[in-house]
């Protein structure tokens, strides 16, 4: 008999097989449903920064978290992160443009750096979004997609803007502030109010991309229907809506300095003739508390008792307890500090001192070995360094400084000194008439419905004012110019995000995020 004949593969036609199946591959990656999908992503990313001023359009965030995630579970797991962190570059590098407004003139032709550095940073929160949603929508239960999605946007948020390294800026929370989901910050922070919107526009994008599917289009029902009545509930059960008068005058002094001038070698003389003249002026309003912006006195007032006599004297001709922004050089390091002279004790010196525990990393200090300072362009970077307060409450009024209002955490922390008042502090002169002081006004807003105290903010160019306890303005100066803003404060009225804080919400979407994955792994023999 003959033998069989065993057919082996021939060796060009295994390399063709490979070949072909490499190609097909790529042609995948490269497809025309993956070019559609990633047009329809950065024009939805940047949709979506159209939520923030200057345009303000919150009630596009929905639609345009919609586009986003309908794009990124369009394609596979692996190219969906990509197509992530490229949505991520097109809205941060957008939102972070005021970046170099006035400080890309200390770095000339790298200033396009102040931009793109950190968007390149953030941009790792989207792609962890997309992927997420990408796993989610092959992976989990139909019914839990968008949650899983929602959740995972959130918790990238909540990440990329806690801790030393945090970059709060553009947070979905704040741009949803004024909408009418404004209530739910009262119970879940601004990241309910991220988690929400994504979720409004995750439940939609699942339903619309199979709209004859009736289970997703109950989840969506679900969905819209439940954050409806929550937001209702918490809008009833809000304290803040009857939140008590306001009896204690404040005030805060926006001298109108523009960066370029508080620079230049006549700025300090400038700074002290206005802040005076303007002070004074509000003798007749006997204000129990005036604020001063971030770092109005370029000098260290650690080698100025001159100076600290000349406020401790207009504080005590007030009866005031005035906050005075400028710097302070302990001998070891340089902070940027607002010094407390309280007219109510009458003292002929500084009362009191606070100093910025979080500072803006890479632009105001170094993070890091002393060895950086070596490398190039490292000499512009800022030469201050964290400061530590042991007591960060006088009166009942808590300062932050700047940047440091940007972080929920933050504010939620201070909580426990029995704060009432929040005094904000910012030199939002860099920015000129970009977006960012509005922006920072929005975020002041956030810190009062979320803590349910008041804010008093002093801005050097705008935007200053007052801040109820429901997030609402009663006094507000516009952006550019001098303004002194007068008003009342009162007694706090928090809700259940005051006590909880940040820490139980991460958990929750990061359970949301990780749950519905493990139930499918169990599932599988």
């Amino acid at each position: 008999m003959p033998k069989p004949v065993t057919c082996l593969p021939h060796p060009d036609r295994t390399i063709i097989a490979a070949t072909t199946t490499a190609i097909a591959t790529r042609r995948t990656f490269l497809s025309f449903a993956t070019a559609r999908a990633a047009v329809a992503a950065l024009a939805c990313a940047f949709a979506l920064h159209l939520a923030f001023p200057p345009a303000g359009w919150w009630w596009l965030a929905p639609f345009a978290f919609a586009g986003l995630f309908a794009s990124w579970w369009s394609v596979a797991p692996r190219s969906g992160g990509l197509l992530g962190y490229a949505s991520g570059l097109a809205f941060f590098v957008v939102g972070f443009s005021y970046f170099g407004n006035t400080a890309g003139s200390l770095v000339g032709p790298f200033a396009p750096l102040l931009d793109l550095g950190p968007a390149a940073v953030e941009s790792v929160a989207f792609a962890f979004a997309a992927l997420a949603t990408s796993l989610a929508a092959r992976r989990c239960d139909p019914r839990v997609v968008p949650l899983v999605a929602a959740a995972a946007f959130t918790l990238a948020e909540q990440l990329r803007s806690t801790g030393v390294l945090g970059v709060p800026c553009e947070q979905i929370g704040i741009a949803m502030i004024d909408s009418p989901l404004r209530a739910l910050a009262a119970y879940g922070g601004g990241y309910a109010l991220t988690f929400v919107t994504a979720l409004l526009g995750a439940s939609l994008a699942w339903w619309l991309t199979r709209m004859r599917d009736r289970a997703r289009l109950a989840t969506a029902l679900v969905a819209w229907t439940a954050v409806a009545a929550c937001a209702l509930a918490a809008w009833i059960a809000w304290p803040a809506r009857h939140y008590a008068p306001p009896h204690e005058r404040v005030a805060a002094v926006q001298g109108g300095i523009e960066q370029s001038l508080k620079r230049s070698a006549h700025g300090l003389t400038v700074a002290l003739t206005t802040y005076d003249m303007m002070t004074r002026a509000l003798r007749a309003q006997h204000p129990a508390i005036v604020l001063w912006p971030e770092t109005v006195i370029t000098a260290d007032l650690k080698d100025e008792p001159a100076l600290r006599a000349r406020f401790a004297t207009l504080a005590d001709s007030l009866r005031t307890t005035l906050y005075a922004g400028g710097f302070w050089d302990d001998g070891t390091r340089l902070e940027n500090a607002l010094l407390i002279f309280d007219g109510r004790l009458g003292t002929a010196d500084v009362r009191g001192l606070y100093v910025k525990e979080a500072l803006v990393p890479f632009a105001e200090w170094l993070p890091g070995p002393a060895w950086l300072r070596a490398l190039p362009l490292a000499s512009n970077i800022g030469p201050f360094a964290p400061g530590h307060n042991d007591i960060e409450t006088v009166y009942g009024a808590t300062p932050l400084i700047c940047w440091e209002s940007l972080f929920g955490d933050i504010a939620h922390a201070r909580l426990a000194e029995g704060t009432t008042l929040f005094l904000v502090a910012t030199d939002d002169a860099w920015f000129g008439r970009t977006e960012f002081p509005y922006e920072h006004a929005m975020a002041a807003s956030l810190r009062a419905v979320e803590t349910g105290r008041w804010v008093l903010q002093a801005a050097a160019t705008g935007i200053s004012g007052i801040v109820a306890p429901d997030g609402t303005w009663t006094k507000r100066s516009a952006l550019g110019g001098r303004a002194l803003v007068v008003g009342d404060v009162g007694p706090p009225a928090p809700a259940l995000y005051a006590r909880l804080g940040p820490g139980p919400v991460g958990w929750a979407l990061a359970l949301a995020v990780v749950l519905p994955f493990v139930r499918v792994r169990r599932r599988r023999p």
